[in-house]
């Protein structure tokens, strides 16, 4: 866990600096004690008051770019994604067979408008095990970042991922729109 909190806070120190100052990053994501080894309520308390700052700081566009450089590779299981729907994806002989061939793991992915439409049944966010909801999808756009880094590779594009439902906004699932933009070169 220390590794997790260790990567979290650095990310988003990071990734406020890029859009701000050193200042500001460290301000931000310093304000708030997390302790090394966290419990659920202190991750919560440390969520929202990062979640807090960032709105009164920056706008969603900035918000959004933050997050998704802040998420996580969760030891290991992000590469171990990126792989598996990669093989699924390259056997596939059409988005309709590779949506199908996903859905054979209960994924519940559909096409829309020509789109990938993902979902997770389940808040994949470690740090919002005791979170019961949230007010905004700031700190949701780090699943968005997540997802952006699994189908970049997959598609070998650019992608851009909008967030349309967020279980800790009430939602029944997560649902996110995949839309490819570019080969990558």
């Amino acid at each position: 866990m220390l590794k997790l909190i260790n990567n979290e806070v650095k990310k988003l120190i990071d990734n406020i600096r890029k859009n701000s100052s050193s200042d500001v990053a460290h301000k931000i994501a310093l304000g708030i004690d997390l302790p090394v080894n966290p419990t659920p309520i202190e991750k919560s308390e440390w969520v929202r008051y990062i979640s807090t700052e960032l709105e009164k700081h920056f706008d969603e566009k900035t918000i959004k770019k933050i997050r998704m450089g802040c998420y996580c590779t969760e030891n290991g299981k992000l590469e171990e994604s990126k792989t598996f729907i990669k093989k699924i994806y390259d056997n596939s002989v059409s988005m309709t067979d590779f949506v199908n061939k996903m859905n054979e793991y209960q994924a519940g992915w559909y096409i829309k408008d020509g789109n990938l439409h993902t979902k997770y049944y389940l808040c994949p966010c470690p740090m919002l095990e005791a979170v019961s909801s949230l007010p905004t999808k700031t700190w949701c756009y780090c699943t968005v970042g997540y997802n952006k880094e699994i189908f970049e590779y997959v598609f070998n594009c650019e992608v851009d991922i909008e967030l349309l439902e967020s279980i800790k906004m009430g939602d029944n699932q997560c649902l996110m729109k995949i839309i490819p933009l570019s080969k990558k070169q």
